[in-house]
């Protein structure tokens, strides 16, 4: 009896191991910023191109692809831990070479090198996340990882003019607060016990449970229903081709993550500072000088918008429900892009520049909340246990795969059919968006994951969920 009590006295240490998994996204963050802030800076010491730093966006991209396609194996093979703490510690050492790279081709290796990190972290810790949250609090653990990525970028671009001139400084914080992290980390983090029943150690996952619930007998409930989920051999693209309901999963969150992009969700904010150049080149008030340079007023306020819209969703997700807050934010999105196409046809040089850009900014702030809500919390809590991994892969390998012909045919795009029709085409494919989540989404919110797996694969329907829940 005394035993138990103790492990069960730890239960709410379950939230010191999100915390700790969801900061290590913060190098990630912080490796796009100190990239993009510093971005006249490489171009003067490397005597660069323009578009070479464009390039190495699309390195970092390039390896953040490799990364997701083969850390949804790796997580698969080695569990959740194992891949965190690895990716997290050659993200930082990969970072820390890039700050002190003597070189061009060095600085563009080490961005493939964070590339690749930052994309087994991602599919290794939403799995992780997701699978140790307790029911009543996923929504906020979940979006702590966006959050702290958001945090990293965010700190870079606000310390541009400091990182520079103390390189090794920057080397050294890096290291002290990265350490702790990494022995902590591998000292404490628990294995997910639902990857631990996968692998026939039942015993090992009640182990954990007890650990991370409320009481022995919650714990094992929750191990019977995750064993109940993990009988049968079929898992991640065996199971894809050989059930039919996992398929229909699969290719619904498919067409939802490609009406996303389709409707601007990520190349807008991304492109948001050449957007707001584009308008006012067109309206005849763009000065020379700002062609080529950033705008680092604009930057910085997409930044706060896109961590006020992760700090929003991580706080609001369990409380206004996960499908609720798809539904509102891609509405307020359709809104801002009629703003938008109001604002190019009216033409003001008065007001237009400033509406314009309160516009993106609102338009950055929702699409934060949808992206965060849809990538990191609805989607992993939606799929089974035996295809999570496969399911993440295949979604993040299209949504990187979108942004990276999004940013390689955007200017193109408005540069030979307009502005006007590219926003067009984002208002139709919202809509487009809007009625597969209002017509095929259920809400999860507050639902334990094995529960909602077996309502869909006994209905054979992802919004049996909802009629489970009106009983």
């Amino acid at each position: 009896m005394t035993k138990i009590k103790k492990i069960a006295h730890s239960y709410q240490s379950v939230y010191f191991y999100i915390l700790l998994v969801a900061c290590m996204a913060t190098v990630f963050g912080f490796n796009l910023g100190a990239m993009l802030s510093s971005k006249v800076r490489l171009i003067n010491i490397f005597m660069l191109e323009i578009y070479d730093i464009d390039s190495m966006v699309n390195t970092f991209m390039l390896g953040s692809f490799v990364g997701v396609f083969f850390g949804g194996r790796l997580v698969y093979d080695t569990g959740r831990v194992q891949s965190v703490i690895g990716s997290f510690s050659f993200g930082v050492i990969g970072q820390c070479t890039a700050i002190l790279a003597p070189t061009f081709s060095t600085l563009f290796i080490t961005e493939f090198v964070v590339g690749v990190s930052s994309g087994v972290y991602l599919i290794s810790a939403i799995c992780y996340i997701t699978e140790l949250s307790p029911k009543e609090r996923r929504g906020t653990c979940a979006l702590l990882i966006p959050s702290f990525a958001v945090l990293g970028f965010l700190i870079s671009v606000l310390l541009k003019d400091i990182i520079p001139r103390n390189d090794i400084l920057v080397v050294g914080c890096l290291m002290i607060a990265a350490v702790p992290v990494v022995i902590v980390s591998y000292l404490r983090l628990p294995e997910s016990p639902r990857w631990l029943a996968l692998t026939d150690s039942s015993d090992k996952a009640l182990t954990e449970l007890i650990r991370l619930r409320n009481s022995t007998s919650e714990a094992a409930r929750e191990l019977a229903a995750i064993n109940e989920c993990v009988l049968g051999d079929d898992r991640g693209i065996t199971m894809f081709f050989r059930n039919s309901v996992f398929r229909s999963i699969v290719w619904f969150f498919l067409f939802i993550v490609i009406a996303a992009n389709l409707s601007g969700f990520a190349i807008i904010p991304y492109m948001s500072l050449e957007i707001v150049k584009s308008f006012k080149a067109a309206l005849g008030i763009l000065p020379p000088n700002e062609k080529y340079e950033i705008n680092f007023l604009m930057l910085k306020s997409v930044l706060f918008a896109a961590f006020i819209g992760c700090v929003v969703s991580c706080l609001m997700a369990d409380k206004i429900g996960h499908r609720r807050i798809l539904l509102i934010t891609g509405t307020i999105n359709e809104v801002m892009l009629f703003g938008i196409y109001f604002l190019y046809f009216t033409g003001s040089a008065l007001v237009g520049p400033a509406l314009m850009s309160v516009c993106l900014l609102v338009f950055c702030l929702s699409s934060v909340i949808f992206i965060c809500t849809f990538l990191f919390l609805l989607l992993p809590e939606l799929l089974p246990v035996k295809g999570r991994e496969f399911c993440l892969t295949i979604i993040f390998l299209v949504q990187i795969t979108a942004l990276m012909l999004g940013i390689y045919f955007f200017n193109r795009f408005i540069h030979s059919q307009g502005v006007l029709m590219a926003v067009c085409i984002f208002m139709m494919a919202g809509a487009l968006l809007f009625t597969l989540i209002y017509q095929g989404m259920p809400e999860p919110k507050n639902q334990m994951l094995e529960s909602m797996e077996n309502t869909i694969f006994n209905e054979r329907s992802l919004k049996a969920i909802n009629k489970t829940q009106n009983k």
